[in-house]
Order: structure tokens, then sequence, then C-alpha cells
């Protein structure tokens, strides 16, 4: 597309910027310029290259007389150009090193892409081998560090060749047609080109616009002849290679329901989607979807988290909470609200002591939030900050916090392209949002606004800070309204509140119970550590409690597959989805062993050996040993002795999925780092081991 405007003027009109693009382009160029300033402040001379018609001479001149940092050093080779953010000359090889600045806090595959190509140039302008690695620089952690990452360019270097004669090839064949276009990305950003690769897959009725599909299964369909969303609708009876029959028949419901959506909003644009109830119960009996959704209880919370990712490390600056009086049945919203890492602290432990408090007194009430990032986020901060882990513990553990989204998902299928809230509401609160921010996106871009706007912290002083407050307020009433709607639908189609254990596990309070001795002990020796409060203390104090916090993550992960449906599990390459057993078990020295088969079209990175798994059926889990595994064939051996089968009746279970038990026992070092951290409060420490601290 950019080739075709360079050589075609006038032909097309680029997408204006957006102003959540600028915001992200700009935090990424004063990333760079921090950088900048941090390297002109260390010894190394630094010399900047202006971007102008001499540039490239510049550049020669500067590595040639080894300048030992140049910034925006341009360089080329054949038919590539461009500018390098740093070269810089590595003191113990004497060599240079491309590095490159991203505002990003982890590395992405195309960094690696780009560094190859710059150090390709720089090699072939130089005539100089190939430089060694490559660098990158990226976004701020929530203590301001910049993680700096070396990779080997050896490990990268083929690939990218790889791509770069593909890329190469095509531009030979560039014949300047626009109906010979490649098919945009599905899953991409076109940036300047997205409306143009949108209106090119709504032309095409692409499969990309049915609900919930994946990359996977698109070319599985594809492969099989079905090509646009209304093919899909109109497919029944078939089957498909390596697609198992629920899935193609959950995305042939879809994608009817879309096809009958389109067809009314024909008529009325503003026509409800149409939407169908699923089963309440699953294969194995365990109830979902609308069957799965709590009783009602008048302390119930609903939950919705505002957060600015531009800041170093993000920053979660609001926490909004709709609540629904029990005498009026009128909504009210309670915000928690942080501008810096201290306050972000400070209402997070007050958001959390506010509902725990809330949850003690009310046993039964739950907290309902709409996808994944409320609880995401409010397990993160638990461990950024080190407070309050256990009562989010608890909250978990009771499990408080009920995804809606999750309810929708399983419990409905409706004719949207997405099960946004914001899609979704359009059926049950349509026109309700007032304000002048309505997407995610536009809070980001609003609280930039208020952070250069020199307005109040105290949204009832600041207009932008009102709006944001608004917008987050309306997220929690569609939350609510949400519910209300679920529970209707439930009532009008006779489908009961869920009375199972999970579904009541808030109402039960019986199993809280104090600290072990041992980590109430820890905790004590921490507490004084801390209030002694010199750097050695306060380093001790977070080392005693490091392991049991660090657990916590590992845990949290491995619950959120058991609950995980068996399609989210097929997609997880750690995880093995609906193993049945085969025959008995027989067996292997003092241990049993029973075969299992699985659908060995789904990716998997499981091998065979001493690595626990835990089975899940029905709720309940058993260690047992990965013994054989045939991803070909589909095949594994699980082991086991009988003590260990003891905790699941004795019996291996017949069917069930397979995932990663990754909890590393920390002891002895929790034990030994508590004896290290007493010695210091007793001044018995050995002054050698006072030094290395």
């Amino acid at each position: 597309m950019d080739r075709y405007h360079l050589e075609n003027p006038g032909c097309l009109t680029p997408d204006e910027l957006s102003e959540d693009a600028q915001l992200i382009m700009e935090t990424g160029n004063q990333h760079e310029r921090n950088i900048l300033e941090e390297l002109k402040g260390s010894s190394a001379e630094l010399r900047e290259i202006n971007q102008d018609a001499n540039s490239i001479n510049a550049t020669r001149g500067a590595l040639s007389s080894r300048v030992p940092i140049v910034y925006q050093a341009k360089i080329e080779a054949g038919n590539f150009a461009g500018y390098a953010d740093f070269i810089i000359l590595d003191p113990q090889t004497g060599k240079y090193q491309i590095w490159d600045t991203k505002l990003a806090r982890s590395p992405k595959p195309y960094y690696a892409i780009q560094l190859c190509c710059y150090s390709e140039m720089f090699a072939e302008m130089m005539g100089e081998p190939m430089p060694e690695k490559f660098g990158i620089i990226l976004g701020a952690d929530a203590d301001g560090i910049c993680d700096r990452i070396e990779l080997r360019i050896e490990d990268f270097i083929h690939y990218y060749r790889h791509l770069k004669d593909n890329f190469l090839a095509m531009q030979a064949n560039f014949d300047g047609d626009m109906e010979s276009r490649p098919i945009p990305d599905p899953r991409a950003d076109h940036g300047r080109w997205q409306s143009h690769a949108d209106a090119y897959l709504d032309e095409r009725d692409h499969l990309v616009r049915v609900a919930g599909i994946s990359t996977g299964q698109i070319k599985k369909l594809n492969e099989a002849g079905i090509s646009t969303l209304a093919d899909l609708a109109g497919t029944s009876g078939r089957s498909i290679s390596k697609m198992p029959r629920e899935t193609l028949d959950r995305l042939v419901h879809q994608a009817r329901l879309q096809m009958e959506t389109r067809e009314l909003r024909r008529v009325d644009e503003k026509a409800i989607a149409k939407f169908d109830i699923l089963p309440t119960e699953d294969e194995t009996g365990t109830l979902v979807g609308l069957g799965a959704m709590p009783p009602e209880h008048p302390a119930d919370v609903y939950f919705d988290m505002e957060g600015y990712p531009l800041t170093p490390g993000g920053l979660e600056y609001l926490f909004g909470n709709t609540t629904i009086d029990p005498e009026t049945g009128e909504y009210e919203f309670t915000d928690f609200w942080a501008h810096d890492r201290a306050g972000e602290r400070q209402s997070f432990e007050e958001f959390i002591d506010w509902v725990y408090a809330r949850w003690r007194a009310n046993p039964g009430m739950h907290i309902y939030h709409y996808a994944s990032y409320e609880v995401t986020a409010v397990r993160r901060l638990s461990s950024l900050h080190n407070t309050r882990q256990d009562e989010v513990d608890e909250l978990l553990r009771h499990e408080l916090f009920v995804d809606l989204y999750k309810i929708v998902r399983r419990g409905l299928r409706i004719g949207e392209e997405s099960y946004s809230l914001k899609k979704v509401e359009r059926i049950y609160w349509p026109d309700s949002r007032t304000g002048l921010v309505t997407m995610a996106i536009g809070s980001v871009v609003h609280y930039a606004r208020w952070m250069h706007s020199g307005e109040p912290r105290d949204w009832n002083e600041s207009p932008i800070l009102k709006e944001i407050r608004d917008y987050n307020k309306d997220d929690c009433d569609s939350t609510a309204e949400l519910g209300k709607w679920l529970r209707k639908l439930m009532a009008e189609n006779g489908i009961p509140q869920a009375s199972d254990s999970k579904a009541l596990r808030s109402s039960d309070q019986s199993d809280i119970k104090p600290l072990n001795e041992v980590t109430a002990a820890r905790l004590e020796v921490a507490g004084k550590l801390r209030e002694k409060g010199d750097d050695i203390s306060r380093v001790l104090a977070d080392l005693v409690d490091f392991h049991r916090r660090e657990e916590k993550p590992v845990w949290w992960k491995f619950f959120d597959r058991a609950d995980s449906e068996a399609e989210v599990l097929r997609d997880d390459n750690g995880c093995i989805a609906n193993v049945e057993a085969t025959g008995e078990p027989v067996s292997e020295m003092r241990s049993l062993l029973l075969e299992y088969t699985f659908d060995p079209a789904q990716e998997c990175k499981i091998s065979a050996g001493e690595k626990k798994f835990v089975s899940f059926t029905h709720e309940k889990f058993v260690k047992l040993n990965l013994f054989e595994i045939d991803l070909n064939l589909g095949t594994l051996k699980l082991k086991a002795t009988t003590k260990t089968l003891q905790n699941f009746g004795g019996v291996f279970p017949e069917s069930g999925y397979l995932i990663p038990h990754e909890i590393v026992p920390a002891e002895p070092i929790p034990t030994a780092l508590t004896a290290v951290a007493e010695s210091y409060l007793e001044n018995s420490l050995n002054p050698s081991a006072t030094a290395l601290l």
C-alpha cells in the first residue's frame, strides 16, 4: 500500500493518525530522548547525526573514527536504508553493536528482524564482519528501570534472510494492480492503511469477522474450500480435517447468528443482535454459562478499573465499583484514585480493605467484572506492592470474583463480531452511554491530556477526570445491568441459580484460618526488620517472605487453566485437553501405568520425563507423572503410586485435562533466610555475610 501510494500519488487517502497512535508515538519518542540524555551524561563521547543530505557521510566519519556512541546513524546497503537509534562500541570486544529503544517492556519478534537488517546494513556499509550481537532498550518498569537485552544475531539471521528474500521477491513481482493485493493479516495493526484493510476484509466477507475464530481454524476452513462468513454459515453436515466436530458446530452457529443479525440491521441499523442460549452443563456435567451464575446478593459489587499503560511500569489509576441500594434499587458508585506509584498502593489497599470487609460482613456476595483485566491487575498489584496478599488470596480462593465475560461466552451465542462489553450491551443497555469517553483507549488519551493539563487531582475539580470517572461508572453500571439481564434470561428460560459448591464458595467463611505458625513467625521477623529500617534490614525483610509471595502467581496460573474451556486448553501448548483412558492399569515396578488417548491435532510442547502433571476432572486434582507420550499417535501413559491415587478415590481419572504442575518447592531456602534474618536482628550475623548483603 505504501509503494502504490508513492507510485500513484492522489489515488489513495491514508488514514489520519489517531490520537492514541500519536500518544504512543510521542511516548516512544520520549523514551528514546530519555535514553539519549542518560547516555549523554555518561563518560563516553556521543555523536549525534543530523538527518540531512550529509547524514550518510557524517555516519561513516563517526564510525570510522570509532566514536563510542553514535545516535541516529544513517545506514544503508543495497535496497535498504534506515536510522539506527544507537550504535555503541563495546569496550571489551572493540566492536560496534546496534541498539534500538522500544517502549514495550518485553521483546517482540519483529524487533529482532529489524535489528538483523540494521546489523547487516552496517556490516556491508562499513566493510566489517557482522556484529555478533544487537541490543534492545525496553520501556521502564514500575521502578523506572529500563531492561537492556542483548541477543545473538546468529539465532535470528537465517530466519531474517528468509523473510527478506520473500519480501524482495514480492517487490520484484509488484505490478501496481490493486486487485492483486495480498490478503491483509486480519490480526495485524495496519497503521495508516487500517480502514483500507478493514474494507478489503468486509468486501470479501472474510472469516476473521466470525467472533472467536482463530487463525489456525481459518486456515483449516480455507483448505476445505470455506473462505467467507456466508460460506461458513451455510455449512452443515460436513467434517473438516483436524477440526473437532464441536468446534465446527460452534463456528457455524456463530456465523449463522451474525448473518441473521446483518439481515436485521440492513433494515434497522440499531436492531438487537440475534442470540441463542447454550446448554448449562458441559460434557463432564459441570455447570457452565448461565448455569454457573451465582445467586444474587444485595451486597454484590460490580467492578471495573482504568489503567494508564504508557507511564513506566503502567499505572492503575482508578478502581471503580457500582453497588445497588437494596431498598431503593438505585446504583451507588464508590471510586478509589491514584496518580503516582505511592497513590496506586494506597488506593489498592483501600479498595481491597473495603471489599474484603464488605464480604466478611456479607457472606455470599460476589465481585462481578467483565474479562480478565481486573483480576490480573489485582494479583499483579498485590505482588508489586507486596501488600494485602493474604486478603487477595482469600477473595480468589472463595471464588468472589465472577467474570461475566466467561458467563456470556459459555452461556450465550450472540450475532456480534466480538463479545466485548460495548458490543454485548447493545442488547440489554442500548444508547445508555452519554459521556465524551466511550472506549477504553479514549480513557487513556483523556488521562494523558489530564497529565499535561495542570488540572487538580480531585475529579470534583477537574473536568477531564470527571469525564473519565463518568466513563468508568458507565462500565460498572453496564456490568450491573448485564447481571440483571442474564438473571432475567435465566428466569424466562427456567434456568435455576447455581447451587453447586463452587458458586456458594463465597458464603462459607469457616475455612478462613490464621496464618500457620511458621509463616506468622517469618512475617513477624520481616516486620521487625522493616521497623529497623536500614538498607540491609529492608533487603532481608523482602527475602524472608519472597518464596511464599512468588509461589502465588504460579498457583493462580494453574487454577486459571483448570477453569478454562477445553478449546482454550487445546490452544495452550503447555496442556493437553480431553484425554480419555483406555484399557486397565498395569504394574510398573511399585507404581501403576494407564494409557490415555487424545486428539493429536492439538499443538503441545509436552515431553515425557519426571515433570509432574495434574489431571483435572470434576474439580478434583491428582498429581501424576507423564511416563510416555506420542504426539503423532495421540497416546500417553500416566504413572502413579497407589498412595497417590487414594486422593482420587483409588483409581485413575477416566478423562480430563493434563495441566502442568509448575510449583518448585523452595525449602529449605526460606528457613535458612529466616535464620539469617533473625541472626541480623540479634546482631550475631557474621560480618562477612553482612558485607555481602
